[in-house]
């Protein structure tokens, strides 16, 4: 059949030219005409694409379940979808058929699909081809090059920017009755402006080397100034350790009645797994302050109570469950751990003093803590010529030595 009209499509990939086959299907053409000319694909996702088969887009929701036609726009919702054009001599034997979506017999609306790649003669007979790839071919490839998820949703988004209809003047539409074609000269509405969502678009600026978008970049330069804040507040002792995270095995309880005791939070959140409450108390007068720390002995059970007594009734109080963001027990790991490494360092000071002859007194002066008393008592109680027998506290007040703060 004679081809005489075309459409260029602006993608995020780049631009591709359609010849339509006006002469074989007539109604999908027009409906396509004219839904390119309501501006009604522009920011469409192509929302599935499976490698070496089809492009799938046309839906506005961008879901795969929606869409209409353009006699559905114009005369209501009954005119959803049209009837096939199916036609024995048109087959899906190259690269860039267009042909539109449906979901049985005679349901076509608004999604169309592009195949990736030729002889998919099992979709021949079952889909309406109305159109094939004119220009363009390279932009095809480089969508079926695109990672997808597993819904076959590309991870950066590829959409269609533009339609621009491209007439050829020559030739009249056959079979698209002269009013319709004379609809279709009328006056575009706007173009409507770009969309984003959560994920980055397939034309996002790319920064060089890293095959990363912009978006991406910045992402990625939040995340390392996020790291570099961590490892200055460690330097200032803010916080222990630049790479802490909170245990992941500790609930943190809140909005609890002051009547609530730790046996009924254990007996409550034991049933997840063995765990351990600590309900925090006021040092003073020991009442509840209302909140407690729940620590599991897996991170799966402390995941399970997470999700299950959250906004849960306790005593007549709807309690606030959420994952611990204290760091409170770390800092305990590692002030235990500092204090012993100072000891040691100290150690160490007082055995080189030692043997060097620098120290005359006991070594525990330099280490301090409460190997000093044993020391003393070991060391100096027993050597010749001095008179401190007996180890007392005003005997360590006199050695000057000084306990862990």
């Amino acid at each position: 059949g004679g081809v005489n009209m075309s459409v260029l499509l602006e993608t995020s990939l780049g631009d591709m030219v359609f010849d339509l086959h006006t002469d074989l299907a007539p109604k999908t053409c027009l409906n396509f005409l004219k839904l390119c000319q309501k501006k009604y694909y522009h920011n469409c996702l192509f929302h599935s694409v499976e490698k070496e088969f089809i492009a799938q887009t046309g839906d506005p929701t961008n879901t795969g379940q929606g869409g209409q036609s353009v006699f559905g726009l114009d005369k209501g919702p009954e005119h959803r979808f049209f009837e096939d054009e199916i036609h024995d001599n048109v087959k899906h034997k190259n690269i860039g058929i267009l042909a539109m979506v449906n979901k049985g017999a005679n349901t076509n609306g608004s999604q169309f699909y592009v195949t990736l790649r030729g002889d998919l003669d099992f979709l021949d007979g079952k889909y309406t081809i109305f159109g094939e790839i004119a220009e363009g071919e390279e932009v095809l490839e480089r969508m079926n090059a695109a990672y997808c998820d597993k819904q076959n949703r590309p991870y950066r988004n590829i959409r269609i920017k533009h339609t621009h209809i491209l007439d050829d003047p020559f030739d009249d539409l056959p079979r698209i009755k002269k009013e319709d074609q004379d609809d279709l000269e009328h006056v575009e509405p706007a173009s409507p402006g770009p969309v984003r969502d959560d994920r980055p678009e397939a034309d996002d600026e790319i920064v060089e080397e890293d095959d990363m978008t912009v978006a991406e970049a910045e992402r990625a330069t939040q995340a390392s100034e996020a790291k570099s804040r961590a490892v200055v507040l460690e330097m200032i002792g803010d916080i222990p350790d630049a790479e802490m995270k909170p245990a992941e095995n500790v609930l943190f309880v809140a909005k609890l009645n002051p009547l609530t005791q730790d046996a009924d939070l254990d007996i409550i959140f034991g049933r997840f797994g063995p765990c351990t409450t600590n309900i925090i108390r006021d040092q003073k007068t020991g009442d509840s302050l209302n909140y407690a720390f729940i620590e599991f002995e897996t991170q799966e059970a402390s995941e399970a109570a997470y999700e299950k007594m959250n906004n849960v009734i306790i005593d007549d109080r709807r309690i606030k469950v959420d994952f611990s963001q204290s760091a409170h027990k770390q800092w305990r790991q590692f002030s235990l751990g500092r204090r012993e490494n100072q000891i040691n360092k100290r150690r160490e000071m007082a055995k080189d003093m030692q043997s060097n002859g620098a120290l005359s007194g006991p070594s525990s002066q330099v280490v301090g803590g409460n190997d000093y008393q044993r020391e003393v008592t070991n060391k100096w109680a027993g050597t010749p010529g001095n008179s401190i027998k007996d180890f007392t506290a005003s005997a360590e007040s006199k050695l000057g030595g000084f306990r862990d703060r």
